[in-house]
């Protein structure tokens, strides 16, 4: 399992910011490295960074919800604590290599660049809980051939994951984003959840405010791979499905007036079919099987547009053969927190916005929602608003 691979690194990470951290207060004041006050400093770093394992042995009740709120809030100020602090040595070491060559640096040196990184985690953790708590609109025109010329307005949406980081004022800013956009169907492209049902403070109240998103179609929706019931250590799943959950998620989409689809597809007035793919993921969990995009369109009419949600971004070829002329993915977050997008632009054909290939358009959108930390740094929450012109073949 990815979360016993990653165990060794997240704590040489940790040890090694513990490391810096205390070197720099030691720098800072000389009163900071006596021994004392390094154990309390290691008691209340050693809490934090046990919060995720915490979050996942405590299973139920509110010190379950609290160590699952500290560490995803720790997750993010980690990893950008992370990322910074190894800038700072690289600087650090470039310049002993260059300037500071012929001289040790200073303490008071050492407290200055300590405090310069300290400000900008401040700085940039206070800013990524507050930007990714915004949901913007993203705009887009898609030109698609059809027998008859048309429009359609989609208003794409995915990765709510709903709990710990997406509560209701998030899905009110949601749900006026949508009925804003006066959109003709709106498509969820799975991770409605975040693997937990009991993670949702007030489903039924949750439920009813989805409900509420406005189209002249109606909201259809597909599952993701996080759409399933299972520990979760530190953002990645720990353990097997457990099977009882999936008649609450079933629930909660019928409550909400979402209509799944699970390797089916839906024509909604000889106009256009829309169809949803089950998540590849959640399916191998699962112990079941899926179709392929060619049996899943197989009879599908000749001349009438087909739409696609598939929550992961794949092969486009495979799409652009099977006849789909849309398809509606999210799953990236478009790496919610810069440099990760960089990242996954070289690990997906398309990893966020639309992307063309042999007839298919491919339209990938960040996410309305937040995965681990409750961050966005570079990236925006956002609902994907796509207007589609059927040109005459």
């Amino acid at each position: 399992m990815i979360a016993v691979i990653l165990a060794p690194l997240y704590i040489a990470i940790n040890v090694y910011i513990f490391f810096r951290m205390s070197r720099w207060m030691e720098a800072l004041w000389g009163k900071l490295g006596h021994p004392a006050v390094k154990a309390t400093l290691m008691g209340v770093f050693v809490f934090f960074a046990s919060s995720p394992l915490l979050g996942m042995i405590i299973e139920t009740g509110e010190i379950h919800r609290f160590f699952k709120y500290v560490s995803n809030y720790w997750l993010g100020v980690l990893g950008l604590t992370t990322v910074i602090i190894l800038i700072f040595d690289g600087a650090r070491l470039i310049l002993s290599k260059t300037i500071w060559k012929d001289s040790r640096p200073s303490g008071k040196s050492l407290a200055m660049g300590g405090a310069c990184a300290a400000v900008i985690i401040i700085l940039l953790s206070f800013y990524g809980v507050y930007h990714g708590d915004k949901v913007y609109v993203r705009k887009d025109e898609i030109e698609v051939e059809a027998e008859k010329a048309g429009e359609l307005r989609i208003a794409l949406i995915a990765d709510l994951h709903l709990g710990y980081n997406t509560g209701e004022e998030h899905i009110d800013s949601i749900v006026r984003a949508v009925n804003e956009s006066d959109a003709d169907i709106v498509a969820v492209a799975g991770d409605v959840f975040d693997n937990e049902y009991a993670a949702l403070k007030d489903p039924e109240r949750l439920a009813d405010r989805l409900a509420e998103m406005e189209s002249l179609y109606g909201t259809y929706v597909c599952w993701g791979n996080h759409d399933v019931e299972e520990k979760i250590l530190a953002g990645f799943t720990f353990g097997g499905k457990e099977p009882e959950s999936d008649g609450n998620f079933r629930e909660f989409l019928k409550e909400a007036d979402m209509t799944l689809l699970e390797d089916r597809k839906v024509l909604i007035e000889n106009k256009f079919y829309i169809a949803g793919r089950k998540d590849g993921s959640k399916t191998e969990k699962e112990g079941g099987t899926r179709l392929d995009t060619e049996e899943l369109l197989r009879d599908a009419e000749e001349g009438i547009p087909v739409i696609v949600m598939d929550h992961q971004p794949s092969d486009m070829e495979e799409f652009s053969e099977a006849g789909a002329d849309i398809v509606l993915s999210g799953h990236t977050h478009n790496g919610q927190i810069f440099p990760a997008n960089l990242i996954l632009k070289m690990t997906y054909e398309n990893s966020y916005g639309i992307f063309e290939k042999g007839g298919s358009v491919s339209c990938v959108t960040s996410g309305a929602g937040l995965w681990g930390p409750p961050m966005r740094i570079g990236t925006d929450s956002e609902v994907m608003i796509i207007d589609v012109k059927f040109i005459e073949k």
